[in-house]
């Protein structure tokens, strides 16, 4: 399935493979749940397959704001704010284009707490709402989740296991159900501190949070990298107040550390963050 982004899916021989983990990577603020978010979003509402989107970070509130701004090219600031009349109209206009059912794109809470409250978030609550999905769609091309560390697995209470055979029971979990209901899953994650001390601060595979577990059962990884993301304060000031221009969309990297069926490399890309797009450069 494409990722929507040309020259990613020709390191990835396509794109994303159902039943295969993919693993969406990135220091904190570089924007890897906005790329992750744009793959569900391609998947959903350009391919019209269904789409999961398991958020552990982001209220609903915030991530219906986000596929809007997506969606709209309109800046989250702006939904923050209030949208004028026009940008109003363009929200009302780009719904009313769509029919419910063509773009299949299920937020997790809301299906995961049909059932009643899941706070824990764990692979048994992700299964209760992708076979909830299932009923309605007979398939999920996609799944993601965002992020990985702040996932439990299910516990009795009184036992705390070792946090890292607890991620590593999670990653195991999730893969376990991407292969049996035939689903590409994406899993989120963040780098270490380790390329803030490096020169150049590019991205490697060693940098990766929960590497171990990850790696184990990643089909792919992909690390994101932004050059503005390290730039002195003064060389980068954003755009503040009614009046101002939103920043140009800047330039990003999305390296391909690892790849069971395709290459490694570098797929340039540019993006957008006020309204979080990300685009073929």
């Amino acid at each position: 399935m494409s990722t929507g982004l040309t020259e990613l899916d020709t390191f990835l021989k396509g794109g994303l493979r159902p039943g295969r983990t993919t693993v969406v990577a990135a220091r904190t603020g570089m924007g890897k749940s906005m790329l992750a978010l744009s793959m569900a979003l391609h998947c959903a509402v350009r391919l019209k397959r269904p789409a999961q989107i398991v958020s552990l970070e982001m209220s609903h509130s915030e991530l219906s704001t986000r596929i809007l701004a997506a969606e709209t090219g309109i800046a989250t600031e702006r939904f923050r704010r209030g949208l004028t009349k026009e940008e109003h109209q363009k929200v009302l206009a780009e719904g009313a284009n769509r029919e419910p059912r063509e773009a299949p794109l299920f937020l997790g809470g809301d299906v995961l707490r049909s059932g009643g409250p899941d706070p824990s978030w764990t692979p048994a609550g992700i299964r209760r709402g992708c076979t909830e999905i299932l009923r309605q769609h007979e398939k999920l091309d996609l799944l993601m989740v965002d992020y990985l560390s702040l996932m439990r697995t299910t516990r009795p209470l009184g036992i705390t296991p070792d946090r890292d055979q607890e991620l590593a029971q999670v990653v195991a979990d999730l893969t376990a159900l991407a292969a049996e209901m035939n689903t590409a899953l994406v899993i989120v994650e963040q780098l270490t501190r380790a390329t803030e001390r490096r020169e150049g601060h590019r991205p490697r595979l060693t940098d990766l949070t929960n590497r171990e577990a990850l790696l184990e059962h990643a089909d792919a990884v992909i690390l994101l990298y932004r050059d503005r993301y390290y730039a002195p304060p003064q060389r980068y000031v954003p755009a503040q107040g009614p009046n101002a221009h939103p920043p140009a969309p800047e330039p990003a990297e999305l390296h391909v550390a690892r790849t069971a069926h395709g290459e490694t490399g570098v797929a340039d890309v540019q993006v957008d963050l006020t309204s979080c797009q990300l685009s073929w450069r």
